[in-house]
């Protein structure tokens, strides 16, 4: 037991130093334990097949390799964020970062047998190490062709709309379809979708781009951030879409609410004079008694609002169907944030009565002492339509949380795990200050003062010569990579950033730029792959290379490039939304109220003199904040 103490102590001094041991290690070892070196080898590959604590050591080959102890680290480092990510990319960095201390290179050989070693040690294969590295039972049985085929048959958002609007009931049965073939993985998904959250756009034309029998583990990542990001949006879409009901009824409570309320009134103006007619009869004129039947114990608003209630209570008991099935009766996932909105639900389901609620609940949850009071004279069977309705307020405004949810979250343990530096901040408090007080100094209209001189060309006047709009093309493309050396490498760090280390670069860099930049020509003309040859050769390229952050990318080159050109400062920004038509509508389309358009609103910015700052699909004006830090 000494000899192997003594073997334990030596290998761990060398792990820590060198990163492993040599076959000269261990020959110095057997000298100072006086035995054979091929006996202490032997005896060592016994003790790292049988015990966890030799396991770890790695054998660095018979001669302690050029690696240094840092590079050890970088390997080791890469593998734990994605050991299936391309291992050439990580031997060209350590061969760059060589190169630029001006040290030998590295030999491959030496690289991936050191990077082998470091794969078995850490996950003791070379397959599924992906899902090893991320703590994620990978199953047995596992298929990927059957996953491929759900992504079109379970975690897809198609056919989940009828003539009325989105279907609620397929939502929510495609959401537990898709959360019981899940469940294979064992994990929560909301667990990965921060990272996924950047690229989850990207992931489909990523697979779309891989043939089958290639890049296996590849194509069981990129499915299971797929199916990991459905789970997360088709649960904001279900829960998105609740809402909007709970909108739909109150705008047609809005446009019946006057004619219910003259209904009322007029049933009790009749009531009235049904009464005052029969007192003709009678000889009591008493005006107390008169004015008895003249008043109303209940106004015709809160009236009106119970009859509508009524009207519509199928609806308010299918959304708190969906929402207990969704929640498993609110106990799974669900963060109440305020005891109101408790207490609100275990009035919907009747787990608390009306009567057994003091004053001052009672008012908290009607809000209106009138309603109160008309609730208390016979009408509790509106209290847990109320109730319902009331708890999708308390969702909208972040008073109900939802764990596996993004737009529904807890914002607030969201906002307490971000760690920012002062340097990081784009506007200091100072800035804020100055917007807040309308101070801010804008020198952003002296181009209004400049000599604009307009030139009308006659719409009957045939151009002598038609300018080949490529050759501009090219000549822009060459520009604005000659102004950013770094283009290049900038988007090189992009496209490993978008499809996490799964590929390399294929393209040098003019084949990129060559590429880049017809497609980009092809999609601002909305064409189709069918309707050019030479755009349906450019398929792969897009699908592997150009994504959202790919463009905003180039936006940025670009708007460096124009502020070279025209030495100009951005001092004051101009933002709106505008409604772009899609070709082929989905459940995810929204309508923009300006522009009438059924697809998504493109967010635009621009300086005062037009120059483009910024383009993308929005949710909302929510990107306002970066497109002011990025010019302040």
């Amino acid at each position: 037991m000494r000899t192997r103490q003594r073997v334990f102590e030596f290998l761990l001094e060398k792990q820590e130093v060198n990163g492993g041991y040599t076959g000269k290690d261990l020959t110095f070892l057997a000298e100072q334990l006086n035995v054979t070196p091929r006996g202490l080898r032997k005896r060592l590959s016994i003790w790292i097949q049988n015990d966890e604590d030799f396991s770890q050591f790695i054998y660095l080959g018979k001669e302690k390799p050029s690696m240094t102890l840092f590079e050890f680290f970088q390997i080791e480092q890469e593998l734990t964020s994605n050991p299936i990510q391309v291992k050439k990319r990580i031997y060209e960095d350590i061969q760059e970062q060589r190169r630029s201390e001006n040290q030998k290179s590295l030999a491959k050989s030496t690289y991936y047998r050191t990077l082998k070693q470091k794969v078995l040690s850490m996950y003791c294969s070379e397959t599924d190490n992906w899902f090893k590295a991320k703590f994620i039972p990978f199953p047995e049985d596992y298929s990927i062709e059957k996953n491929r085929e759900s992504l079109h048959k379970i975690f897809t958002f198609s056919d989940l709309i009828t003539y009325r609007g989105a279907d609620i009931r397929s939502i929510h049965q495609r959401l537990t379809k898709a959360k019981e073939f899940f469940s294979i993985y064992n994990v929560e998904p909301i667990r990965f979708y921060p990272e996924i959250l950047s690229r989850n756009q990207f992931l489909k034309r990523l697979l779309s781009s891989i043939p089958t029998n290639q890049q296996l583990d590849a194509q069981k990542k990129l499915i299971f951030e797929i199916q990991a990001s459905y789970i997360i949006e088709c649960t904001d879409l279900l829960i998105g879409e609740l809402i909007h009901k709970q909108g739909r009824i109150r705008q047609s409570n809005n446009a019946s609410r006057q004619k219910v309320e003259n209904l009322i009134r007029k049933d009790a103006l009749e009531s009235i004079r049904k009464k005052f007619y029969d007192l003709k009869d009678t000889d009591n004129n008493d005006i107390h008694e008169l004015q008895e039947y003249s008043k109303a114990l209940i106004d015709e608003e809160i009236l009106a609002r119970i009859v509508l209630f009524r009207r519509h209570a199928s609806t308010y008991m299918s959304i708190l169907e969906v929402l207990n099935d969704l929640t498993l009766n609110m106990t799974n996932g669900i963060k109440f944030q305020k005891n109101e909105a408790k207490l609100t639900y275990q009035l919907a389901t009747k787990e608390i009565t009306w009567n057994n609620l003091s004053e001052q609940k009672k008012r908290s949850v009607a809000r209106k002492p009138d309603l109160v009071k008309a609730i208390d004279q016979g009408n509790m069977d509106i209290v847990p339509l109320l109730a319902i309705n009331r708890i999708i307020e308390y969702i909208r405004n972040g008073k109900i949380t939802f764990k596996e949810s993004y737009y529904y979250q807890d914002i607030g343990e969201r906002i307490k795990l971000i760690e920012l530096n002062e340097n990081e901040a784009y506007l200091t408090s100072e800035t804020l200050d100055q917007f807040i007080s309308e101070t801010y100094p804008i020198n952003g209209f002296q181009s209004l003062d400049s000599t604009v001189t307009e030139i009308e060309a006659s719409d009957e006047e045939i151009p002598a010569i038609w300018t080949d709009l490529s050759d501009i093309l090219n000549e822009v493309s060459l520009y604005i990579r000659s102004s950013n050396p770094t283009w290049f490498k900038e988007h090189q760090r992009l496209f490993k950033e978008q499809n996490d280390g799964l590929f390399s670069m294929e393209y040098t860099e003019i084949e990129f730029a060559d590429r880049f930049y017809k497609s980009i020509g092809f999609m601002g003309r909305n064409f189709r792959y069918r309707d050019s040859e030479e755009f349906f050769s450019l398929k792969y390229f897009i699908q592997r290379y150009i994504s959202n952050a790919t463009l905003l990318l180039e936006l940025k080159f670009l708007h460096q490039s124009i502020e070279q050109i025209t030495n100009k400062k951005i001092e004051c920004v101009v933002v709106d939304t505008m409604g772009v038509d899609a070709r082929v509508k989905s459940i995810l389309s929204t309508y923009h109220g300006r522009y009438h358009t059924i697809g998504f609103a493109d967010l635009r910015a621009v300086s005062i003199d037009m120059t483009p700052i910024y383009s993308g699909v929005c949710r909302s004006t929510d990107m306002l904040y970066k497109i002011i830090s990025r010019t302040v």
